[in-house]
């Protein structure tokens, strides 16, 4: 009986301490929503962690999903102004993954002889994300304004990103931050325009991104192409930070006679009257301070 209880003791001996040896040996979480974490400087996507799913309704009886990943792309970042950042990412619409073999296939086949595609085609182009503006809000969160390229089109579309998390990849031991994004577009205006209404126009975007620090990589500077700033909001950078009194809006319009400005709050989604020539200036909503320029 000593000789059966000094084995019992010895197994709830090892017992406890595997146990407390399994509690110590959990690794910790890397990635800890704390903007302290965040250091500034160029980000490449972690592609193999990065995605963008999609849905749309099918006949109005449910909602259908698709994912597109490998996004690869930059990320310019300086927590210290996040209203200068800058994202460029490009997304591979051949790779997309949806639940049946049958529907991916109607997404890529070539048309039928030979009319347009249906939806994308067999050697669709990548679409691509290029940021314009980007306005911060509360609680690590922003609005980011940009140009869509889908499909052959290019067609301004607003996101609105959260910061998910930053700390150190334990796999690369890269300095890494990931965002998610929520968007809305109507695929009619990218010509995709198959089976409207029964398959629903509006798409919505969730989208899930990972970026890793290039190790001595320095930010290029934001250098921008004409055909990108047609309602030359570049000229007008001076005026982030100021307030939007009647008298600075005065002057700014006697600056730009025939000039079309329009004065929003980050919260204003108007996308029905696109104009590229169009000086859209965004203010804090308390304050009136101005926050970002951008055309549309």
């Amino acid at each position: 009986m000593q000789i059966k209880a000094s084995i019992a003791a010895v197994a709830l001996a090892l017992l406890a301490g595997s146990g407390t040896w399994a509690l110590n040996a959990q690794p910790s979480v890397p990635g800890v929503r704390d903007a302290g974490r965040v250091s500034a400087g160029l980000y490449t996507a972690d592609a193999a962690h990065s995605q963008v799913g999609w849905s749309l309704s099918h006949f109005g009886f449910n909602d259908y999903f698709g994912i597109f990943g490998d996004v690869a792309g930059e990320l310019s970042l300086d927590p210290a102004n996040p209203a200068a950042a800058r994202v460029d990412v490009t997304i591979p619409v051949a790779s997309v993954t949806v639940p049946s073999a049958g529907l991916r296939e109607h997404l890529l086949r070539p048309g039928a002889d030979g009319a347009a595609p249906d939806f994308f085609g067999p050697e669709p182009q990548p679409a691509r994300f290029v940021s314009t503006s980007v306005v911060p809000g509360p609680d690590h969160t922003a609005l980011i304004h940009g140009h869509l390229t889908l499909n052959g089109r290019t067609k301004p579309v607003a996101i609105a990103a959260s910061f998910a998390g930053a700390g150190t990849n334990p796999m690369t031991r890269k300095d890494t931050v990931g965002f998610h994004g929520r968007a809305a577009i109507d695929r009619s205006d990218f010509g995709i325009t198959t089976a409207l209404p029964l398959v629903s126009d509006r798409v919505l975007l969730d989208i899930s991104v990972a970026f890793e620090k290039d190790s001595g990589a320095v930010p290029p500077p934001a250098a921008r192409l004409d055909t990108d700033d047609p309602c030359r909001a570049a000229e007008l950078r001076p005026a982030i930070g100021r307030p939007a009194t009647p008298a600075y809006r005065a002057e700014i319009a006697a600056a730009r006679p025939g000039q079309a400005i329009r004065w929003l709050h980050p919260t204003s989604m108007v996308t029905t009257d696109y104009r590229p020539d169009r000086l859209n200036i965004v203010t804090e909503p308390r304050t009136d301070r101005i926050l970002a320029l951008r055309c549309g």
